[in-house]
């Protein structure tokens, strides 16, 4: 039998850290050979204190990164936009809500998806206690992430269907992402937002109500995907496939070992252990958050007609969902192995 000529899966997972005793997939890890000496800095934003970050600070709680030539810096952007950072080089990866890389790469711009990451909706409307109906949300105010992605599109096809329009039946307030919102709830600033898990788990034992999930009304759309520049992958194309491979067998350590998940992200959030728990059994059971990293082709496309429908990309703007990634680079991490 001819040898394989692959590099020795056993070693480059050690390398990592990682094990694939017990998993149902492949794991992914960057090869031995092609880490450099010394590690490479990579900075990647993320928007908030949620669990879709957790194979990011899973991969770093096991010192996966280092490991594969990584010195990982994390900032967090909150409702600030990803677009300029990425375009000055300031991050070079942002794990964030697709809708504003749609519109660069709609106006030629070199921003592209290059993975997925929560491919379904995982949130539900918390409201305060005494608005017991979506209908009790006329002439109140409801906390969005901003103007322009996810929250702000998802809040009025829900409430729409209800027969409350924006904005002349409620007003909408940036408040940032989940936690912040959680905040604004508990200190009556907002009436409602929505709260991915298990932020609704602890709102709910807080006394707050749930009017009901999203994906009840939204089926489909690619929440959270991984984002950079083309222009910079190209450039460091080997930097960004040993950082997606980690993340691919980060998201895999996660899938496996529900204790340790819930444990960095009852650290991270912070949330309650049992909170953390109930969040795993979620995102794994659903594969909300996404187990190989793919963008959600229907997900991405109900995107691309909310956003053409609200004429934040032009009516001429392409449809197709491969336009606006770069697949490349994380199929180059795949093939590690």
């Amino acid at each position: 039998m001819p040898a394989d000529p692959r590099p020795d899966r056993r070693r480059l997972l050690a390398a990592l850290g990682l094990s694939c005793a017990g998993l149902l997939l492949p794991c992914y890890a960057a090869p031995q050979s092609r880490t450099p000496a010394a590690a490479e800095r990579l900075v990647v934003a993320i928007v908030s204190q949620t669990f879709f970050y957790v194979p990011l600070w899973l991969g770093l709680q096991r010192g996966a990164f280092r490991r594969a030539g990584i010195e990982l810096e994390i900032v967090q952007l909150g409702h600030g936009s990803q677009v300029e950072p990425l375009l000055a080089g300031e991050i070079h990866v942002a794990i964030a809500t697709p809708e504003s890389v749609l519109q660069n790469v709609a106006t030629g711009g070199p921003l592209r998806l290059v993975a997925g990451n929560t491919g379904k909706l995982a949130h539900s409307l918390i409201a305060r206690p005494l608005l017991d109906s979506i209908e009790a949300l006329r002439g109140g105010r409801v906390g969005i992430l901003n103007h322009r992605e996810g929250t702000f599109f998802q809040v009025r096809a829900m409430l729409a269907r209800h027969g409350l329009h924006y904005p002349h039946d409620y007003s909408v307030i940036e408040t940032g992402g989940v936690p912040a919102r959680h905040r604004a709830l508990l200190d009556g600033s907002i009436d409602a937002g929505l709260q991915s898990v298990p932020w609704s788990y602890q709102a709910e034992d807080e006394g707050l109500r749930n009017l009901g999930d999203i994906i009840d009304y939204i089926p489909h759309w690619q929440f959270v995907s991984v984002n950079a520049s083309l222009t910079w992958a190209q450039r460091n194309a080997d930097l960004l496939q040993r950082f997606l491979a980690v993340l691919l067998a980060s998201t895999e350590a996660l899938y496996a070992q529900r204790e340790e998940a819930a444990e960095v992200a009852s650290r991270q959030l912070p949330t309650r252990r049992d909170y953390a728990l109930r969040a795993w059994d979620y995102y794994t059971g659903s594969n909300a958050l996404t187990r190989d990293m793919s963008v959600s082709g229907a997900g991405l496309g109900t995107v691309l007609e909310v956003q053409r429908s609200n004429g934040l990309l032009d009516a001429q703007a392409s449809m197709r969902v491969e336009d606006y990634q770069a697949p490349e680079f994380l199929a180059a991490a795949r093939r590690y192995f």
